[in-house]
């Protein structure tokens, strides 16, 4: 009897670290469906967060001068930034826009300070 109890736990324990298995996997390739169609990934982040930007090849064949792994850069952070700012509906058009201007000039600083490094 405590044969087979310790049976079924091993084979327990076996199923659930292939379900933490599956899950895992599931967050490293979260979208299996747009890789299945064609669409291209690039993957990024830093300590505390993980980007995933995915695009079709229409979206690719619109950036005349591709020059990034990630085709209409513009339009990528344009659709990530607008719209992020917090209570934006109690918030003046104004005072939410210069919001989303702090971050592009924080952005602007960062690339001038990572240049310098170079000189």
């Amino acid at each position: 009897m405590q044969s087979m109890r310790e049976q079924l736990d091993r084979w327990a324990e076996q199923e659930m670290f292939e379900e933490d298995l599956r899950a895992v996997l599931k967050m490293l390739r979260p979208h299996k469906r747009e890789r299945l169609a064609g669409w291209h990934e690039h993957r990024g982040g830093g300590r505390h967060h993980r980007v995933t930007i995915s695009w079709d090849d229409a979206f690719a064949a619109a950036d005349r001068d591709h020059k990034l792994a990630v085709p209409n850069m513009a339009d990528v952070l344009e659709s990530i930034l607008i719209g992020s700012a917090l209570g934006q509906d109690e918030l003046e058009p104004r005072d939410e826009f210069e919001i989303y201007r702090d971050v592009v000039r924080e952005l602007y600083r960062r690339i001038d300070e990572m240049e310098s490094r170079y000189d």
